[in-house]
């Protein structure tokens, strides 16, 4: 893959741009920001592995530990909402209880 490939990612049969900063589900087009994105791509670079609140903050978002982390709690149940067949029962964007979140790319 080069480097100017386009950063076009497929989860759950919805298509993540992260150059254009979107995500497409069925003809519906949702405008991502760029905190938004650098966190997908996070996930993405991590697919299958937990990832902590503290290490989202500190290596996406560049924010100190102490930042109140409801910011990214906001974010994930906003991405569940748009890739998860049923977002309430999250199978793509999985919360690992006392750790942060996983992936999992199907």
């Amino acid at each position: 893959e080069t480097t100017s490939a386009a950063r076009k990612f497929d989860i759950n049969g919805r298509t993540i741009d992260l150059d254009n900063l979107e995500l497409k589900t069925g003809d519906q087009t949702v405008r991502l920001t760029l905190m938004e994105a650098k966190l997908i791509e996070y996930l993405l670079n991590n697919s299958g592995k937990p990832v902590s609140r503290r290490s989202i903050l500190e290596d996406v978002w560049g924010l100190q530990h102490d930042t109140d982390t409801r910011a990214i709690d906001n974010f994930i149940v906003r991405l569940r909402r748009f890739v998860e067949d049923s977002p309430n029962e999250p199978k793509i964007v999985e919360t690992i209880r006392g750790v942060g979140y996983r992936l999992n790319r199907h």
